[in-house]
């Protein structure tokens, strides 16, 4: 009775084996002959019913990660092609396959991570070659117009005001250089240099009386003041010099993991503005009696106010990291970062999400949520999306909704230490791939920005008056990959 229960029990056994055996041919035959007639989206259907019974070897997700490439979800082929290695290291076209697969995927640094990992037979069994160490250089140049002269220059004094004072930003002049350096498979170095110029304008205005006539009387003369305040002012234009180095490292720790510490240093020279206040108590005669050699006094102020000005140096420091992680379509931020500009400490950190839906470059956008902590605490979000034009053309188009000053950027690498509020940033970003070395960029921003004039009426009362004003970029850039 025992020995016929063994029996059955191996004879299920050994029809289960063949059947899935069986199966397991007709699915790798299917797959096979669908990659071979270039069928992709069945080697995918396939290969994810396979996948979902448990079944996983070389071959199907070779299949499916070729099926992937060749559909553009260069994601979703780095994931198979990574699993496929798995199951066998040494695939010289595998290992090719991946690290385009990287690169076009926009992980150029885990491209460099793989190649530069593999073994130089590796390497050239795939026909790839090692990162150099000056792996990148890049320049980018532009102006930026303001109309923040034009629109806020101190014109006719109103009724009410007795003095005003301002210091105004005006337009400027943009440069910066970089180098990509590879200096390890897992690290990727960035060094920039940057000089900025921007054009300033210090003005004040003040009213101010004094006896300026006299009348002829038949007993004497009398000293009037005329009807209406004379007006004075003076401005003085200088200019802000900043000249900055910028240092990031990519760091890839694991699989999917990467960290960005960054630090941006900021060398300011300008010129520090005081009003001087030079106005002093002054006596005149009102009137005058001949006939008894009699005279009145009064007593009035003599107003007057100076610019004075004498050079200022400022050094800002920004200290920055981002932590990503990359899941499926999505790379997943979360940022921090410590800054002393114009003697002011500003804390920020946030989260960003970065969303590839189609697996490739072809369209693509991130969210960015961040907070800074100053004098008070604000919100700041940011959106950015990418597509595809043509197979030489990428647009993009971003925006910035909250106050910008005292924040940073892009690990750090933009910088908004100028001491107005930048309410509003969006801007459209066209980049043109002449080929794989060579890479031409073109952005125009659009900026909404908000200054304050001081002001003071006629009762001596200050109030700090709104100044609103608009500064458009155009910036051309190249990189070359080497």
């Amino acid at each position: 009775m025992y020995g016929r229960s063994i029996l059955i029990i191996w004879l299920i056994f050994t029809l289960y084996a063949a059947s899935a055996q069986s199966d397991f041919r007709a699915l790798d035959s299917a797959m096979y002959h669908n990659t071979l007639s270039g069928n992709w989206e069945e080697v995918i259907s396939r290969g994810n019913e396979a996948l979902d019974e448990g079944i996983d070897y070389f071959y199907l997700r070779m299949r499916m990660g070729i099926a992937s490439y060749n559909l553009d979800n260069y994601r979703a082929a780095v994931r198979h092609f990574g699993k496929a290695r798995e199951f066998n290291p040494d695939n010289g076209t595998v290992n090719n396959y991946l690290y385009y697969a990287y690169r076009f995927s926009g992980r150029r640094p885990e491209a460099a991570f793989f190649s530069g990992s593999l073994s130089s037979k590796e390497r050239a069994d795939a026909g790839l070659r090692k990162e150099k160490f000056l792996s990148g250089l890049h320049f980018e140049t532009g102006p930026e117009f303001s109309n923040n002269f034009n629109e806020n220059e101190l014109k006719h004094l109103p009724p009410g005001q007795v003095y005003r004072e301002q210091d105004l930003y005006g337009s400027s002049y943009y440069t910066h250089t970089g180098l990509e350096l590879q200096v390890h498979p897992r690290i990727r170095i960035y060094a920039g240099y940057t000089n900025l110029r921007i054009e300033k304008r210090a003005s004040l205005q003040y009213a101010w009386n004094q006896p300026d006539s006299t009348v002829m009387q038949e007993w004497g003369f009398s000293r009037y003041f005329p009807s209406q305040p004379k007006v004075s002012g003076n401005s003085y234009d200088y200019s802000i010099r900043q000249n900055s180095i910028y240092l990031n490292a990519i760091i890839l720790p694991g699989r999917g993991w990467s960290f960005t510490p960054a630090i941006h240093y900021v060398n300011v020279n300008t010129q520090s503005i005081t009003v001087v206040n030079n106005s002093r108590a002054a006596t005149d005669t009102a009137y005058y009696i001949s006939s008894i050699d009699s005279a009145a006094m009064f007593g009035y102020q003599l107003v007057n106010f100076n610019l004075e000005h004498e050079p200022c140096q400022l050094n800002n420091v920004v200290l920055s990291l981002a932590i990503n992680k990359q899941v499926s379509v999505f790379d997943l931020g979360a940022f921090a970062s410590w800054s002393d500009l114009n003697g002011k400490y500003q804390y920020q950190y946030g989260i960003a999400a970065t969303y590839y839906p189609l697996g490739n470059l072809n369209f693509y956008g991130t969210t960015t949520i961040k907070a800074i902590k100053e004098d008070d605490n604000r919100l700041i979000l940011g959106q950015l999306l990418g597509t595809k034009v043509f197979s030489f053309l990428w647009f993009e188009a971003y925006g910035w909704l909250g106050n910008l000053k005292g924040t940073n950027q892009s690990n750090a690498f933009i910088v908004y230490n100028i001491t107005d509020n930048i309410n509003l940033k969006t801007g459209l970003c066209l980049t043109f791939v002449l080929s794989p070395a060579i890479q031409l960029s073109a952005r125009y921003q659009y900026l909404e920005n908000e200054s304050f004039r001081v002001v003071y009426d006629d009762q001596g009362r200050m109030r700090m008056q709104e100044l609103e004003y608009i500064n458009q970029s155009i910036t051309g850039g190249i990189k070359w990959t080497l």
